[in-house]
């Protein structure tokens, strides 16, 4: 891994900021959390496994294993494997699916069962969802239970109903066609104000017609990414009200591109019909394979952290967090918090239960994982 540290003093850094206002943003200190001796690491979730009240870390390789990471203090985690032989390109996402109170692994067409302990396996199942590209969960028909939403660019864009007994195969609705990426890490939420959850697909938004997830209508109504070439309409997406109006406007990201844009689309009409994109972020010469949104800072408003995919020139990569400066996603302010190392599909909560937002990535071309701790509650 190339990184900007001396490699005697290889465990951990302090990145600094070198703007004037580095009082107002935190700093971010790098911690190596392990290796995983494969490469194409996708599946990332960053959620409680074992019930002791911080967040732990999954991640998976391309078809093969899924690793979980114990979060013991910043600089130990334990690695576990969760399980062997995902159906799964990189798609994988994390929750309770049999409802026992213990959090899942959904990893495309394979879910593996946790069993509440750190010493027994977890046992493993075919769901019959695709080979996902990626994959995220909603409670789409408001009976308690989650449902899985699965892409690919070769098969399409489908949601699946786990039903009585999650052993058995899941009930599949198709949404359309599919794209290499565009509904993850967060492209679910109430679009047109009608109290249930829609899909944002990339270039697309999928309206819940029916409010049980039954039926699906499709909005073509987003339409800013690049949509030619081999990762045409590939994206990551977010659903949060950005500008505080009380309806839910969308943030994305462009994947899978080395020349990738961050916006975010304003819901004029609050029913998703009637959009006006704001820009946040451009010529940042970065495929924005990451997307989280967050209060890193803890002023009160939405954050955006992207950058460093795997399409980035090797001496280029930069992961970023775009301030939100006002509160209303007008101005934006740039902060470099790592650079020189790849991030793919990071995703961001407060691991140490301290009161800030910290940052969990890993490298698609290596093997690398790491954590990003947020200084801000130590720095007071």
């Amino acid at each position: 891994m190339k990184s900007f540290i001396n490699p005697i003093l290889f465990t951990s850094w302090l990145i600094f900021f070198t703007d004037i206002t580095i009082g107002q943003f935190p700093e971010f200190q790098y911690y190596e959390i392990g290796h995983t001796d494969q490469m194409l690491l996708g599946q990332s979730s960053l959620t409680d496994l074992d019930n002791d009240g911080d967040m732990d870390l999954i991640i998976g390789a391309s078809g093969s294993t899924i690793w979980w990471f114990e979060y013991i203090d910043p600089e130990k985690w334990d690695m576990h494997v969760l399980g062997d032989d995902a159906l799964t390109d990189k798609g994988g996402t994390a929750f309770d699916v049999d409802g026992d109170g213990n959090i899942d692994q959904v990893s495309g067409g394979s879910w593996y069962r946790n069993p509440g302990n750190n010493a027994d396996i977890w046992e493993r199942f075919e769901n019959g969802s695709i080979y996902a590209y990626d994959n995220i969960h909603g409670d789409f028909n408001k009976d308690g239970v989650n449902e899985l939403v699965s892409v690919s660019p070769q098969e399409g864009s489908f949601v699946y109903f786990i039903g009585s007994n999650p052993e058995k195969k899941w009930k599949k609705i198709k949404l359309g066609d599919g794209v290499p990426g565009g509904i993850s890490p967060g492209g679910i939420g109430d679009l047109d104000g009608d109290g249930d959850l829609d899909i944002v697909r990339s270039d697309v938004w999928y309206d819940n017609a029916n409010g049980d997830g039954s039926k699906w209508a499709v909005h073509r109504t987003i339409g800013f990414i690049e949509s030619q070439g081999e990762f045409g309409r590939s994206s990551r997406v977010w659903v949060t009200d950005m500008d505080e109006d009380g309806d839910a406007d969308i943030v994305q990201t462009e994947s899978n591109n080395k020349d990738g844009r961050v916006v975010w689309h304003e819901n004029k009409d609050g029913k998703g019909i009637n959009w006006y994109t704001h820009p946040v972020a451009f010529d940042l010469e970065q495929d924005m394979h990451s997307l989280c949104v967050a209060d890193f800072d803890n002023d009160g408003d939405m954050d955006i952290c992207s950058g460093a995919g795997p399409m980035t020139g090797e001496l280029y990569k930069r992961l970023f967090i775009f301030e939100n400066m006002e509160g209303k996603g007008e101005k934006w302010e740039n902060r470099e918090i790592l650079f020189k190392t790849e991030c793919t599909d990071a995703v961001a909560a407060d691991v140490d239960g301290d009161g800030d937002i910290d940052i969990c990535g890993k490298t698609w071309k290596d093997d690398v994982v790491y954590y990003l701790k947020n200084m801000l509650i130590e720095s007071k």
